[in-house]
């Protein structure tokens, strides 16, 4: 019987695959900042899976920028790692102090649109933030080669002092500029990122906050490579407490959100398999 993998080759395989011939030998350089926004930590190959945030310039007049809770990807890793058991990186720190805006350290790794440098190294992206923004025509084209290329990008609208969709909206035009008016596909509950590990079919994107639009996409070919949410799923996954969001709490901006921490998380997980499938 041929040997059986343990669950961290597996996820090492998949991760490189991921982005094909992308993948350098070298998993992750040495620990450094190649620009201000920019940072990669020395021992990420000593990991199964990490997430990287994306920062870039967005409209501070509107909220949070693209640094808001780094807890939530702790949150959303630790889960991870006890539904497939591996090793990731979660900044325990986090859990206790829970920042309401992380510095370059208390993410995963950090990365930017300016330049390809990096990027291959990052089969799962994360970009947040609750103002308007544009990206330029290098970030745009650096953009496009990467998911191009296999990497996978999550979008998601941070709702922070008002209920506008203001990042959602900018998400919109810049998507249908990098890859044309009519790429950008609402994305149904019959995808399998909705029942893959978890069924969500009815509960279709969890809605924590914000204007509710349906998801959206940029497919290659049939695969999903960017997915843009309005409904703050973020904010459900730095919610471990289950003290800010979901049914049975009073929330800000009025109303209340119809799902919180489980539901959110359940969504990150679905769409980790996905870009690892």
């Amino acid at each position: 019987m041929d040997k059986i993998r343990s669950r961290r080759a597996f996820l090492r395989d998949a991760a490189g695959a991921v982005l094909g011939t992308m993948v350098t030998p070298t998993l992750c350089s040495a620990g450094r900042a190649a620009t201000l926004g920019r940072f990669i930590p020395p021992d990420l190959q000593d990991y199964d899976f990490f997430i990287g945030r994306v920062c870039f310039e967005s409209d501070m007049s509107a909220g949070d920028p693209w640094n808001i809770q780094p807890v939530g990807e702790t949150y959303l890793l630790d889960e991870f790692s006890k539904v497939v058991r591996c090793q990731v990186k979660i900044f325990p720190e986090l859990r206790r102090n829970q920042p309401g805006r992380g510095d370059l350290t208390h993410f995963n790794a950090v990365v930017d649109f300016n330049s390809a440098d990096d990027l291959h190294k990052f089969p799962f992206l994360f970009m947040t933030a609750a103002g308007h923004y544009s990206f330029n025509a290098d970030q745009k084209r650096n953009l496009k080669d990467y998911v191009e290329q296999g990497g996978f990008l999550l979008m998601d609208d941070c709702v922070s002092d008002g209920p506008g969709d203001y990042f959602y909206q900018s998400s919109c035009q810049m998507l249908e500029e990098t890859f044309g008016k009519t790429a950008l596909k609402t994305v149904g509950t019959d995808h399998e990122i909705f029942s893959n590990v978890y069924d969500l079919r009815e509960v279709e994107m969890p809605y924590v906050q914000g204007t509710r639009w349906p998801p959206r996409g940029i497919f290659i070919e049939d695969r999903l490579a960017i997915l843009l949410s309005a409904t703050d799923i973020h904010c459900g996954w730095a919610d471990r407490t289950q003290t800010w969001f979901g049914p049975n709490v009073a929330r800000r901006f009025g109303g209340r959100g119809l799902h919180g921490y489980d539901e959110s998380i359940r969504m990150g997980i679905n769409l980790i398999m996905y870009v690892l499938s």
